[in-house]
């Protein structure tokens, strides 16, 4: 596997640094291969690493080159979007006249939960993290193999975060179906009025970002998903999807499993580069801007399927849910206000 996805460097792997680039390779492709497909784990790593530069560079050479790049992902390409998409929630938030505790779903909201800690600094609402996927509540995930966690156990742990004490919840998540959403609003949050908005939505009852501006940007749903798919690859995560909670002491939390070196400094990378843009368009951000980074995105998606160049963007979107329009055909009409 690796030989398909390192390009042709040196053999010599007496070189400083050699063996330890390709244990840390070989776990990202692990890892982007549970989150994106196997195919498209190799293609994208595979133009990241050609435009990085051989591996018989030194260690610290090379991991300081992709910190450059992600940091640079994170401030120039996905940034400005993320920094759009927490005034979009604001502004939601505003029309249903909500304050206080936000809650961003962990992992994949984290880049989105960055900026919004910036930006609502002094405000009104406040960004909460909690983990909460699909197999954490007993929800089968096509991308996701092994054991699968018991829902009560996983209904318990977002017990314990205080959800269900709320009249209003604002949920902020990448998206994209409402599977988690729909079986917290018909358990613990009955009583509760839940407010979803995604960064890109599936489900045509849970407002999404990226959809608002599909329309005036002249683009596919397909590079919709493509550009939601690309947070996975280009903010790698500190910690493996988490997919099992346990009881401690303290009560019910997520079992957390470290990820690789690299995956833990090119994220920090990445995060900081969102710090950076959320820093910088605060208040300074039109709809005009918006529209036009989303466009560049769906350019450098284009070039690099022509290209196969790391552009910082996937050429394509990863397979759909094949649940999907059966789940979205037993979706209850009146679930959400």
């Amino acid at each position: 596997m690796l030989k398909e996805v390192l390009p042709k460097y040196a053999t010599d792997e007496s070189v400083l640094g050699f063996d330890k680039v390709v244990r840390e390779i070989h776990g990202l492709n692990q890892i982007f291969s549970s989150e994106l497909t196997k195919g498209l784990s190799m293609q994208y790593l595979g133009s990241l690493l050609r435009r990085l530069g051989r591996a018989d560079q030194p260690w610290e050479t090379f991991v300081t080159k992709g910190e450059v790049l992600h940091q640079y992902v994170g401030e120039k390409l996905y940034g400005p979007l993320i920094v759009g998409y927490i005034n979009w929630v604001e502004r939601k938030c505003k029309e249903i006249g909500y304050q206080g505790s936000v809650y961003f779903a962990l992992r994949d909201a984290t880049p989105l939960m960055v900026a919004a800690t910036v930006l609502w600094e002094g405000e009104n609402l406040k960004p909460v993290g909690i983990y909460a996927n699909r197999p954490i509540l007993g929800i089968a995930d096509e991308m996701v193999t092994g054991q699968i966690q018991n829902a009560q156990a996983g209904l318990k742990y977002l017990e314990g975060k205080g959800l269900y004490q709320k009249s209003e919840v604002v949920w902020a998540d990448s998206g994209a179906w409402g599977t988690v959403v729909k079986l917290m609003k018909q358990t613990i949050l009955t009583d509760t009025k839940v407010y979803p908005f995604f960064w890109y939505s599936h489900n045509p009852h849970i407002p999404g970002y990226l959809n608002s501006l599909m329309v005036e940007a002249e683009l596919s749903e397909k590079m919709l998903e493509t550009i939601n798919d690309s947070l996975e690859c280009t903010f790698p995560q500190p910690y493996q999807r988490p997919t099992q909670v346990e009881k401690d002491g303290n009560g019910w939390d997520v079992v957390l499993v470290p990820s690789t070196e690299l995956a833990i400094v090119w994220g920090k990378a990445a995060l900081e580069g969102v710090t950076m843009a959320a820093q910088h368009l605060k208040g300074n951000f039109s709809h005009f801007k918006e529209i036009a980074q989303l466009k560049m995105l769906a350019r450098l998606s284009i070039s690099t399927r022509v290209t196969n160049e790391w552009t910082g963007v996937l050429p394509h979107n990863t397979p759909t849910w094949s649940k999907g329009t059966q789940f979205l055909a037993d979706w209850p009409v009146n679930l959400l206000p």
